[in-house]
């Protein structure tokens, strides 16, 4: 085979390559409309989860994290800030943000949890009641429109991945 054919193939290689890659990087989310574009995600809190269900029925997504998680804060700064991920789990899902070692009680489905002094940390007992005593950081708990859990996604996660997994569950 001759150089030339040799490096004409190579080159096709590296554009079928490119392609796909930007195929996988664009493909798996939706296209923002323009007044999403730009809209950031609603955190809320789960003591407002029984408002925003009365106003409208939604699933609903606990980002369990913590203050000293580097992978939580690294979701927060990339994943969270994409424009079609955001616009996705807006329109889908009410969004609540707990830190798995805040010391404020909370009551989620009738039951009051408390923080639990524990190792060098401790912890709450809401975060091991949604994480099913598996303490990781970060997760995230997908919930029903009844508060029953459908869902713990472990781990970082980058925004396609992130949506790849909630789309089994919220097309």
């Amino acid at each position: 085979m001759s150089y030339l054919k040799i490096l004409l193939l190579a080159a096709l290689a590296s554009v079928s390559v490119l392609s796909i890659g930007q195929y996988l990087q664009t493909s798996h989310t939706l296209p923002p409309t323009e007044t999403a574009h730009s809209k950031a995600i609603e955190w809320h809190k789960v003591s407002d989860i029984l408002d925003l269900q009365k106003k409208q029925r939604k699933l609903i997504i606990i980002d369990v994290y913590t203050d000293w998680c580097k992978w939580c804060t690294v979701m927060d700064e990339k994943t969270f800030k994409d424009p079609y991920l955001s616009q996705y789990l807006n329109e889908r899902f009410h969004l609540v943000k707990f830190n798995a070692e805040q010391r404020e009680p909370v009551t989620f489905r009738g039951q009051k949890h408390s923080y639990v002094p524990s190792g060098r940390r401790g912890y709450h007992t809401l975060a091991a009641d949604l994480l099913q005593g598996s303490l990781s950081y970060p997760s995230f708990v997908v919930l029903d429109q009844d508060l029953n859990a459908l869902k713990v996604i472990k781990g970082y996660k980058d925004a396609i991945a992130f949506q790849e997994e909630l789309n089994t569950i919220a097309p």
